[in-house]
């Protein structure tokens, strides 16, 4: 097992540093660049570079198939090719809000059909709930929240990818001490969340202050695709949820004072005064975790997403605390 991860993390860490370097000079070449406006000068960076991530996981999700983890790998290639599409779609076309929402429900559907989902998940603080007509039920709503969630909060260098890092480390130290409590299952969270690891890391290199890369949609999607269906798959679905509280935080905050509005259709939360962010005051400019951060002290780009990645390390670490909590009653019962 200890050499699938090698190979795994490794593909993944590869596959992904080295496409990223290929988008950024072919997108570049074609003018497919993104305006940075939280710099107080004018600068272009390569969009869409998150293609990267899609590419990165497929190749690795090859050799977890071969490995022998043929349905669970199918089911995950076919959701981040189905999610990764949708950003990409997004990316060139501009998809309305609404319309991605609706979108965001598709990658949900090889991991209902191949049925690579265990309808009893661990209940944090209390255990096992019996879910067997619900829980395929809410799969669709999981995943458009996911893949939307990680959309919205990709606004600054770096903070998206690095929140997503410290979420899949948090799901393959909960697989690891649920595969060792008996929950065989979890053991594809070990398996995939080590390659999204290395997807990540691949491409965050350019994407961190000051970013020579934009992740796009297409990377947005991918990753909020990938953090769903290793939560499903590996049976850490308590994990993720906490985890990710911030971003689902940032969600509500934007889709409760403007509702489902597509990202160009209003006033940024935040400005630019030199190199420091301050929050916006306006009807048209919504409420998000950036304006919580800096309604207080401004801060520069670099120390509002070092703020942002604590919060994400601080719930990550909670989560962990709270499955030992809850598998320790488990075991008590």
């Amino acid at each position: 097992m200890i050499d699938l991860i090698v190979y795994v993390f490794s593909t993944a860490l590869i596959v992904s540093f080295l496409s990223s370097l290929l988008l950024i000079k072919l997108f570049k070449s074609i003018g497919h660049v993104g305006l940075d406006v939280h710099k107080p000068c004018r600068v272009e960076v390569a969009e869409s570079v998150g293609l990267s991530i899609m590419f990165s996981l497929i190749v690795s999700s090859i050799l977890v198939y071969i490995y022998g983890f043929r349905v669970e790998a199918l089911a995950f290639t076919i959701s981040i090719i189905l999610a990764g599409s949708i950003g990409l779609l997004d990316d060139f076309l501009v998809l309305r809000a609404r319309y991605k929402i609706l979108l965001g429900i598709i990658p949900s559907i090889p991991i209902i059909a191949l049925g690579v989902y265990e309808p009893r998940p661990l209940i944090p603080l209390d255990g096992l709930a019996r879910l067997t007509i619900v829980y395929p039920l809410l799969l669709p709503i999981v995943y458009t929240i996911s893949t939307n969630g990680f959309n919205m909060y990709d606004t600054h260098n770096g903070v998206m990818l690095a929140s997503a890092l410290i979420m899949a480390l948090a799901m393959v130290f909960a697989g690891y001490i649920q595969y060792s409590a008996g929950f065989e299952e979890s053991i594809n969270a070990i398996i995939l969340g080590i390659a999204l690891l290395g997807a990540i890391i691949g491409l965050l290199y350019f994407n961190l202050y000051p970013a020579k890369a934009f992740n796009g949609d297409v990377g947005s999607f991918t990753i909020g695709a990938a953090i769903a269906s290793i939560a499903i798959i590996g049976r850490v679905e308590a994990i993720a949820l906490i985890a990710g509280l911030p971003i689902a935080l940032n969600g509500f905050l934007k889709v409760s004072t403007i509702g489902f509005v597509e990202r160009r259709g209003f006033e940024r939360p935040v400005y630019m005064d030199g190199w420091i962010i301050k929050p916006k005051i306006s009807h048209r400019a919504p409420l998000s975790l950036p304006v919580l951060l800096t309604s207080r002290v401004p801060l520069s780009e670099p120390e509002l997403v070092i703020a942002e990645i604590w919060l994400i390390w601080f719930t990550s670490i909670l989560s962990l605390i709270t499955l030992y909590i809850t598998l320790a009653r488990l075991v008590m019962i």
